[in-house]
């Protein structure tokens, strides 16, 4: 497993899910737990794990506050 450096910057909506997935494997949590801790479905959080897009932000934030990631905006240019 990979463990991501924090701060994680994303850039692209491809990037949440490996952060997603580190932070579950860090509780031992498989997919189906962190499925049934938010109320979606395996697939739902495979496809976000692999970085498939989607346009139910409501879900993948719930998935990144369950597993203890916060998401912060910032102003200005993230390539500088």
């Amino acid at each position: 497993m990979s463990e991501i450096k924090y701060p994680y910057y994303v850039r692209l909506p491809r990037y949440i899910g490996p952060a997603i997935k580190d932070a579950r494997k860090k509780k031992n949590w498989t997919q189906k737990d962190l499925a049934d801790y938010t109320a979606t479905s395996v697939k739902f959080v495979s496809n976000v794990e692999q970085g498939k897009s989607t346009v139910q932000l409501d879900k993948v934030l719930d998935l990144i506050r369950t597993v203890g990631l916060r998401v912060y905006l910032i102003e200005g240019d993230i390539d500088k």
